[in-house]
């Protein structure tokens, strides 16, 4: 069998312009992932960038609402410490008087209760005259 120039130089042609598509392809290929890796790289730079930048906002953030909490809180302690002291001095006080008005209820029921004792006293005396002897008309001799 006998093949021709012709036949080979196409033969030789199409497995060339084959291999050049498949190296333009493999190159193309190359290129493309180099260009994700580098878009990759620059998106994680960026990204960690922003999350660095982020958490350094939330510190600080943070920092301040944790600052005007504790000085809420030191405020609010004062306060209530305040009101704390004026209602233990209100309390002792009505303490006082309430003290002083039972001391007065007591007296004068302490009193009531001698006038009584004094009375049922009388009236004892008065119920033993009633009870006792008969009362004999005394004749001089």
């Amino acid at each position: 069998m006998t093949v021709s120039i012709e036949l080979v130089t196409m033969i030789v042609t199409v497995a060339s312009t084959l291999l050049g598509l498949a190296a333009g392809f493999g190159w193309m290929i190359t290129r493309t992932d180099a260009r994700f890796e580098s878009f990759e790289q620059r998106m994680d730079a960026r990204f960690e960038r922003a999350e660095l930048q982020t958490d350094a906002r939330f510190t600080r953030s943070e920092q301040r609402t944790n600052a005007l909490l504790e000085s809420f809180e030191q405020r609010m302690d004062a306060r209530f410490e305040s009101f704390e002291q004026r209602m233990d001095a209100r309390f002792e006080r009505a303490e006082r008087r309430m003290d002083a008005r039972f001391e007065k209820s007591e007296q004068r029921a302490d009193a009531r209760f001698d006038r009584l004792e004094t009375d049922i006293g009388e009236v004892k005396i008065a119920i033993a005259r009633l009870e006792g002897p008969t009362p004999h008309l005394l004749v001089t001799r």
